[in-house]
């Protein structure tokens, strides 16, 4: 099911083929991504393509976002718990398409689709350093710091 954002954004479903137009610009960006995200040099486009295989919606999805046309990043669900109806988002847009709002729209309307499913709550886990997460965070009604370690920050969004 795709997501209309905006005039300018829409989120589709990974598939094989928008994963395979957005991974040149994942690659791009690995090096920053790493920073965040487990990722390591050795990334490979056929690590995706599993994934489009044995992902599990609603719960366990990834959007490619799509900016005037053009894929420029990813948006993703995991790790939900049924039991208190909380899921983990993280996103990624592509240097070139920074600072257009894109992520921001982005993970609010996939909160909003959320909470069509039941969903609670988003949880969110962002490096201290990663000033950029904890400013859209921030945007969030609701959001708030749940678990302050020294290296990570835990935010909880609730929604419903």
């Amino acid at each position: 099911m795709d997501i209309t954002v905006n005039n300018n954004i829409i989120l589709k479903p990974i598939d094989k083929e928008n994963a395979t137009l957005l991974f040149p610009l994942f690659r791009a960006d690995l090096k920053e991504i790493s920073q965040w995200f487990p990722f390591d040099e050795g990334y490979q486009l056929a690590y995706d393509l599993s994934y489009v295989e044995e992902k599990q919606p609603p719960y366990d999805e990834t959007f490619v976002i799509y900016y005037q046309g053009e894929s420029c990043g990813r948006i993703g669900l995991y790790d939900y718990t049924g039991d208190k109806k909380e899921i983990y988002l993280y996103y990624w847009v592509a240097s070139p398409y920074r600072r257009k709002h894109i992520a921001l729209d982005s993970v609010s309307a996939v909160i909003e689709y959320l909470k069509t499913i039941g969903i609670e709550s988003v949880l969110f886990d962002v490096k201290r350093e990663n000033t950029s997460s904890i400013s859209l965070i921030s945007h969030l009604p609701n959001a708030g710091i749940i678990n302050d370690d020294p290296d990570m920050l835990l935010y909880r969004c609730s929604i419903q």
